[in-house]
């Protein structure tokens, strides 16, 4: 995670929210970038950046094309076996599909693109002007035609289109059941089931050609089918103070529901979840307190529950 942004920020305009300055909104929109020229997304700087990090956080899949499709929108199978510059060089053979994790730790120059991109976010957003936290950036790259799998991230992001271009299928939030957005949120797995009768509440499918972006609301699904071309995207997710609450009462109804009680979906009651705010901060003790017992417990000798 890096700080927040600088005051001094870019002279460039990396992204061109042209924002009315109200909270961030639960449906799609697209905009511009200024990302198509950039240094950093040549290919030969690519490959450096996938040299500079750790094999572990560059995340390589198989995946299915339009031609191929059977309309399930799964996940495609990890493949740890296969070397990553390699694997860019051959996308155009070889339909893959890869997610570059970390960058902005392993590598000084894109952790300042992130911050001068936050910088022009920041000017724009008011909701993002009183903190914003759980800050990142992930390149994916992908081979032309491939068809990317129906997931939810655990955060609201702004997607970048760089090289080729691609058709962005985006659903509301609420299409998802309760207790999946609260599973989300405790795991961080993006992966979803998708049923076709999301469809029928989809927004209107949104393409991006190089220099373009679109707006991912908090928690919304979305799949993703690129255009002929090798793509190459960028994707810039945080939280807010507002989302950030938001996550936290999802969270303790997770807890809740651990404890056979079903409770109230967020935002039914406002009261309620105001006091699952203030419940939240209980539960980080605890979940303190139990990391420090078993660390003890470790270092004594102690076996592991996974072990009894």
């Amino acid at each position: 995670m890096i700080a927040l942004p600088s005051e001094k920020g870019a002279s460039t305009r990396l992204i061109d929210v042209r924002s009315p300055g109200g909270p961030l909104p639960t449906s799609p929109f697209k905009l511009n970038n200024s990302l198509a020229d950039h240094p950093l997304f040549e290919t030969d700087r690519i490959k450096r950046l996938l040299c500079a990090v750790p094999r572990k956080y560059v995340e390589i899949r198989a995946v299915q094309s339009v031609d191929t499709n059977d309309g399930s929108y799964k996940q495609g199978a990890l493949l740890t076996d296969v070397d990553p510059v390699d694997t860019f060089e051959r996308l155009e053979e070889r339909p893959r599909w890869m997610l570059i994790h970390e960058s902005w730790v392993y590598d000084k120059d894109y952790e300042q693109l992130l911050r001068d991109y936050l910088k022009c976010l920041t000017d724009e957003l008011a909701e993002l002007r009183p903190g914003i936290s759980n800050i990142g950036c992930w390149m994916f790259l992908s081979s032309g035609k491939s068809v990317v799998h129906f997931h939810a991230d655990p955060d609201q992001s702004f997607l970048n289109q760089v090289r080729g271009s691609k058709t962005v299928t985006v659903y509301p939030t609420a299409v998802l059941p309760e207790e999946t957005v609260e599973k989300l949120v405790f795991t961080q797995r993006q992966g979803q089931e998708y049923k076709q009768d999301y469809e029928k509440k989809a927004f209107q499918p949104i393409h991006l050609a190089p220099g373009e972006s679109v707006f991912l609301p908090l928690y919304a699904p979305h799949r993703v089918t690129n255009d002929e071309s090798i793509c190459v995207s960028w994707n810039v997710g945080f939280h807010t103070n507002k989302s950030n609450r938001r996550k936290t009462v999802h969270l303790v109804n997770w807890e809740l529901r651990k404890l056979g009680v079903t409770p109230s979906p967020y935002n039914r009651i406002l009261l309620v979840d105001s006091l699952k705010v203030q419940m939240y901060l209980g539960i980080r003790i605890r979940d303190k307190i139990r990391h420090i017992i078993r660390t003890i417990k470790s270092k004594l000798g102690y076996p592991s529950e996974s072990d009894w």
